[in-house]
Order: structure tokens, then C-alpha cells, then sequence
């Protein structure tokens, strides 16, 4: 029996061995680590780094491609900008080719007029009359033209169609007068 206590008391002293060794192993785990924080602090802290860092990254990127679509719609602007002057110059260009016609018209309906016939004059300068009526609307569609920005340009450009259809009716009209009446 004494044997038996003797290794009972063996197993005390190494049972206590394990449990003082085992104590000090989860202080030391649970401990700061000569910090002021816990480790869960730590953790917390690290992740709340992380974190920031990556909503930092997120907001530098985010400016970057802002940056980028604006610079690329300033690019666009710039490029619709000079295509609309190029038409509005290219419109307005033909127009005086117009004007600078119906100039010439009215100019041969006056020198008829000249050299017809008192019932004959009078028809060709109604239709002179009509056609200088003619020739003040399109300068002012000129001003129009040159003058007009970009927003405004597509009802602008319809206008001139419509006023380009009827300036054709115009001149197709005094032609034939002028045929009838030489005739």
C-alpha cells in the first residue's frame, strides 16, 4: 500500500505539474503581450485598418475612372462640337450658293421686265416681288445659321429643309412663268 500512496502522490505532484504548466500557457495566450489592448482589441484594430485601406483604394479608383469617363466625354463634346460647326459652315456655305442664285434670279426677272409687255411685266415683278420676299427670309436663315449653337441646330438644320423646298417651288414657279411669257 505504501507503493500505492507513493504513486498517488507521484500523480499529484504531476497532475499539479500539468495544471500550473497549462495555467501559465493560457495566461501567457490570454495575455496582452506587454500591450495595453487584448488581443481581440488587435484583431478588431487590424481589421478595422484593412478595412479603411481597402475603402481608400475603392475611393482612389472610383476618382480615377470618373477622371477618365470625364476626360473621354470632354473628348466627345469636343468632337461633336466640330462636327456640328463643320455642318453648320458646310450648311450655311450652300445657302449663300442659294442666295447668291436667287440674286441672279431676281436680277434676269428685272431685265425682262424691262423688255416685256405692261401684262407681262406685271407678272414678272409679282414673282420678282415674290422672289426678293424670298431672298430676305433666307438672309435671315444665314443669320440663323451662323449664329446658331449646338442644342439649337437640329430644329434650325429642319427649318432650312423645309425652307430650301419651298425656295425650289419658288424658282421651279418663276421659271415657267418666264418660259410662258417670252413665248
Amino acid at each position: 500500500m505504501k507503493e500505492y500512496l507513493l504513486m498517488l502522490t507521484r500523480i499529484k505532484h504531476v497532475a499539479g505539474t500539468i495544471m500550473l504548466v497549462s495555467s501559465l500557457a493560457l495566461l501567457q495566450s490570454c495575455g496582452s503581450d506587454d500591450k495595453k489592448k487584448s488581443r481581440t482589441e488587435d484583431a478588431l484594430e487590424k481589421t478595422g485598418d484593412a478595412v479603411a485601406a481597402d475603402a481608400k483604394d475603392a475611393a482612389n479608383k472610383a476618382k480615377a475612372d470618373l477622371k477618365e469617363a470625364g476626360e473621354k466625354a470632354d473628348a466627345k463634346s469636343d468632337e461633336v462640337a466640330t462636327d456640328f460647326r463643320r455642318e453648320r459652315d458646310d450648311v450655311v456655305a450652300k445657302m449663300n450658293v442659294q442666295k447668291d442664285k436667287l440674286d441672279a434670279k431676281i436680277a434676269e426677272l428685272k431685265e425682262k421686265a424691262n423688255n416685256q409687255s405692261d401684262k407681262a411685266k406685271i407678272e414678272t415683278e409679282r414673282q420678282k416681288s415674290k422672289l426678293e420676299v424670298e431672298r430676305k427670309e433666307m438672309g435671315k436663315d444665314i443669320d440663323k445659321a451662323k449664329n446658331a449653337t449646338a442644342d439649337a441646330w437640329k430644329n434650325v438644320k429642319s427649318g432650312f429643309k423645309q425652307a430650301g423646298h419651298e425656295l425650289g417651288d419658288a424658282f421651279d414657279k418663276a421659271g415657267d412663268k418666264l418660259k410662258r411669257n417670252n413665248n
